[in-house]
């Protein structure tokens, strides 16, 4: 048994060079074939949360073969449900954009009166209010829902995949048993790191659709427009820490202002705050545990990159996909390293001796 020195295995500068063109050339290289991974990657986000039940349902008795196609038909409908909401959505923008227009048109050129009585100069306020044309939103709005409905045609291709990945989840354990007769540490490894990655993307997955849920039905009691569509939103937005909850409380909140009270303000913020406040900063952090928290850095970081990657869908999967690599990274002992810096606080290694891998 040989002790690790405090300079052994030590990376230079040469291999840390060559591992950041590694990661730039294989980042360029899904950025490239983005439009084939996405779909897949969409699958397997999908396959991994419903793992766990489908393990419970087989638990159950209910034959495999049953559960997938229970599954593949709950996720379908969900598919079918969001997209006619927020198809729906869309086409009810543009049908009202010209009244938003109007109310906020008049709201702004209130305050620019109030502002030239109370002696403001006139040559400093503008003429005109700048705002976009009616056909502008209008076109944008009917332009979102015929993408909507053409991006239908692609989600065959997810459940496909995500269906495969499901048969293929049900033989995965006695694969690696198979592929790694010798390796049993390695096996374990494998297995508490895949526990971990659905133990995670399941709990979120819940808390998201909770929050999407608390706020579109508290939304629509309080009679907010689109508000299904702000709670599709907050859902979604929910997979993204700190800044997702205050980017989805901005539309409702514009909303509010044009066509609500003051009053209607007041409560669609203690709405978003209390919904936020409960669910990510007590119910999530006390089901997953704190040591699964990101670093904001390595938050943003991951919203550029993996955005730039995949597009909109990065943005949506970029926190589950980095927290997916910092659990892989925390699995092992050679790599915990860099999982302590990914995360948002300090956590002692445990100083070991090296050993050979079993």
């Amino acid at each position: 048994m040989i002790t690790d020195t405090p300079h052994s295995h030590r990376p230079g500068a040469l291999t840390w060079l060559l591992g950041a063109a590694a990661v730039f050339i294989l980042l360029a290289g899904l950025k490239t074939v983005s439009h084939i991974v996405t779909p897949f990657l969409l699958a397997a986000f999908l396959a991994i949360i419903s793992a766990p039940p489908m393990a419970w349902m087989q638990r159950r008795g209910v034959p495999g073969l049953v559960s997938i196609l229970f599954l593949f038909s709950l996720v379908g409908l969900a598919f079918f449900l969001l997209f006619l909401a927020l198809q729906g959505a869309a086409e009810s923008l543009a049908t009202q954009a010209p009244a938003y227009q109007a109310k906020l048109a008049g709201w702004l050129e209130q305050i620019r009166t109030m502002l030239a009585e109370r002696g403001a100069p006139p040559e400093l306020l503008p003429a005109q209010i700048p705002l976009p044309a009616t056909s502008t939103i209008t076109g944008t709005a009917t332009g979102i829902a015929t993408g909507l409905g053409q991006f239908t045609a692609s989600t065959l291709l997810v459940l496909l995949a995500f269906m495969f990945l499901l048969l293929e989840e049900r033989t995965l354990a006695d694969k690696l048993a198979a592929a790694f007769p010798g390796r049993r540490r390695a096996r374990v490894r494998t297995r508490r790191f895949l526990r971990s990655v659905y133990r995670y993307l399941l709990i979120k997955t819940g808390a998201s659709v909770v929050t999407g849920v608390l706020v579109g039905v508290g939304l629509s009691w309080l009679g907010i427009d689109f508000a299904i569509l702000w709670g599709i939103l907050a859902g979604l937005l929910n997979f993204i820490p700190t800044i997702g909850s205050f980017i989805a409380a901005v539309p409702a909140l514009l909303v509010t202002v044009v066509s609500g009270s003051p009053l209607d303000l007041l409560l669609v913020g203690a709405l978003y705050l209390v919904v936020n406040i409960s669910i990510g900063s007590i119910l999530e952090p006390r089901l997953l545990g704190r040591t699964l928290g990101l670093s904001p850095v390595i938050v943003l970081i991951s919203l550029l990159v993996w955005g730039w990657v995949f597009g909109p869908i990065g943005m949506l999967l970029a926190v589950p996909l980095t927290m997916i690599a910092k659990l892989a990274l925390d699995s092992s002992p050679q790599t915990r390293w860099a999982g302590i810096l990914l995360s948002d606080r300090v956590r002692r290694q445990p100083v070991t001796t090296s050993t050979a891998d079993e």
